[in-house]
């Protein structure tokens, strides 16, 4: 089984929250693989300032990255189409994360649970502790 991480995993990890750093150590230091998507990539980068941005990079570079085919693609439309008919409304980059975990046979690694309601998904929820 290989993990994609949501990018509030990466967010939380690269800002230093408290519990994330010593959870992801964990993680690598495992035989499954660590991947990152188009989704997790551009959610990151969306708030990464210019002079972080090479730290970032050497950070990025460690995990595998997963392109998003049009399986997954249509796969993600019908998770929204079908949510949207049970009163649940999802966003296109969480269906996309999650058709993409269910299609890979990965586990999905967020903190945001409550946008991933499908029972054929593995998905685990990110440790955050307060300092």
């Amino acid at each position: 089984m290989s993990y994609l991480l949501d990018a509030n995993v990466l967010i939380n990890w690269l800002t230093g929250r408290f519990g994330v750093a010593t959870f992801m150590d964990e993680l690598a230091s495992g035989p499954e693989p660590l991947a990152v998507n188009a989704i997790s990539v551009a959610e990151l980068y969306s708030g990464i300032a210019d002079a972080d941005l090479a730290a970032t990079q050497r950070v990025m570079s460690a995990f595998d990255y997963w392109p998003i085919d049009e399986p997954t693609a249509r796969l993600a439309g019908s998770y929204r189409y079908r949510y949207a008919r049970l009163g649940t409304s999802l966003s296109v980059t969480d269906v996309v994360m999650a058709a993409h975990a269910v299609r890979r046979d990965a586990t999905l690694i967020t903190s945001n649970l409550k946008d991933f309601p499908m029972p054929e998904l593995n998905v685990m929820h990110l440790p955050l502790e307060s300092r």
